[in-house]
């Protein structure tokens, strides 16, 4: 489930420059960041009720129209613009998705004084039809508004949010019956408007045909001081762990591959950040500053330290992953080197883009941790795990995997000697090799801290947590705010 704040802070307002177009508003979201461009989704009519394409303002700054739909058609539009730095929202196209509770965050202007403003109402969605252009068709759904709430003027573009998984099923196109009802057009006609869309979206469009219940479900802790931590369930399976021998890059510590299964956890949706380990430790020893970077400089010792009491605050046993958990989180079903596809870039994760992995062009290097969540996620909606920072796991380092463990748990020698602990991941700083999924480091001694490090944490079991729960553990609140 998506945080609140997280959707809050996506949406961004559309409006024009022109003065007889004052009084016209609608709402849009961030989806996608490419160097320094962050792109977002729309109404194609509410572009056309801007004046014209050279009259888009986004939070007051130009926007460039990248793609745009018919506006009896396929309603969308893609804008880009530079030097946003809103959190993203993740696409997802399910095939079976009537009845499903939704929430949407939408704009109007308030009042006698137009004073702009934010709401998320909920709802949920009505029987599909379709919408046609060009001999194309996409899925369309009636909304159905919870009772007290309505859709307004403004909230054309704004993002559908299934409840259950917290990604972005379709935008709100039009308002019924005063604002009781409305229409929404489904994410995948952004793939028929977008000639020339980036892969990494192109993935997310691609239809989701196992059933709803398998999808990922979310719960939220309470760390206080305003600050909350957003746990990933990764249901339980079989991967080959390890690395094939024909990809580029790999090391031979990362075989032999075999075969490792693993039952269902919790794992933390990005990489710990500094006001969360400020939160719970009363400190932040990272370099590079920013709450919502990664917490870095934190040795094994602070980290599983954190860990402990995190579990004293909360109740819930939390831990650093095994390395094999953390492989299969990675990969997501994936095979290939990197979570998505073949080959990486400075705009799918953050990395030294001075190097080059396979035919991908070199690339940025930004000499510095980025936001959590700055780069689109894996298929189990976990973000940064190639690149930003490395990341502390609980096993003991060895050299290959003969004798691994094949059960997930982690591989430690108890034999009261000090070992080197394993690193996953890459960071800001090491070329794209060693981002790879199953690439492994173990240059650091447990008690060193490096600008490099941080981690993430894993969750077995959770006290009071149920996948339909609606209360604060699970879900986020409605509620409106002020823009």
């Amino acid at each position: 489930m998506i945080n609140s704040d997280k959707l809050i802070e996506s949406i961004v307002s559309i409006t024009s420059t022109l003065d007889k177009r004052a009084n016209v508003i609608g709402t849009g979201f961030a989806f996608y960041r490419e160097r320094n461009y962050t792109y977002l989704l729309t109404c194609a009519h509410v572009v056309e009720d801007m004046g014209d394409k050279e009259s888009v303002l986004v939070n007051g700054i130009s926007a460039e129209v990248v793609a745009m739909g018919d506006t009896q058609g396929f309603d969308l539009a893609v804008l880009r613009v530079e030097g946003l730095n809103n959190p993203l929202l993740k696409l997802i196209n399910l095939s079976e998705t009537e009845s499903r509770k939704f929430q949407v965050a939408g704009q109007y202007l308030y009042g006698q004084g137009r004073r702009r403003t934010l709401e998320i109402i909920g709802g949920f969605l009505g029987k599909k039809s379709f919408i046609t252009q060009e001999n194309e068709r996409v899925i369309a759904w009636g909304l159905f508004i919870d009772s007290g709430d309505r859709l307004r003027p403004g909230y054309s573009g704004a993002p559908v949010i299934d409840l259950e998984t917290g990604d972005v099923l379709g935008i709100a196109t039009n308002m019924e019956k005063d604002g009781t009802e409305g229409v929404a057009i489904s994410v995948e006609a952004l793939s028929k408007i977008w000639l020339e869309i980036p892969p990494a979206i192109s993935q997310q469009l691609k239809p989701l045909t196992h059933p709803v219940s398998q999808q990922p479900k979310f719960f939220t802790e309470n760390l206080g001081e305003g600050t909350n931590l957003e746990m990933v369930y990764i249901p339980g399976g079989t991967f080959l762990m390890g690395s094939p021998e024909n990809e580029e890059g790999r090391d031979e510590e990362e075989s032999p591959q075999h075969q490792v299964t693993l039952q269902p956890f919790y794992m933390s949706k990005y990489p710990i950040t500094q006001n969360q380990y400020q939160a719970i430790m009363g400190e932040n020893p990272s370099y590079f500053q920013g709450k919502k970077r990664p917490v870095e400089s934190v040795s094994w010792h602070d980290a599983t330290e954190f860990c402990q009491q995190l579990s004293q605050k909360t109740g819930n046993n939390y831990r650093l992953p095994s390395e094999s958990q953390w492989e299969y989180a990675c990969r997501a079903g994936t095979t290939t080197p990197f979570y998505f596809g073949e080959t990486i870039t400075s705009e799918l994760a953050n990395y030294n883009g001075n190097y080059n992995y396979g035919n991908s062009p070199k690339s940025q290097y930004r000499q510095e941790t980025t936001d959590v969540g700055s780069f689109p996620p894996n298929d189990f909606d976990l973000y940064d795990m190639h690149g930003n920072v490395w990341e502390w796991c609980a096993d003991d380092w060895h050299k290959n995997y003969e004798g691994a463990p094949t059960d997930g748990s982690a591989w430690l020698e108890n034999d009261e000697k000090e070992h080197y602990p394993l690193l996953r991941g890459g960071s800001w700083y090491v070329d794209p090799y060693s981002c790879r999924s199953a690439y492994r480091f173990n240059n650091f001694k447990r008690h060193l801290r490096n600008v490099n490090i941080g981690f993430r944490i894993v969750c077995d079991e959770v006290s009071d947590v149920k996948p339909d729960d609606s209360g604060t553990k699970l879900g986020f609140l409605k509620g409106n705010r002020d823009v």
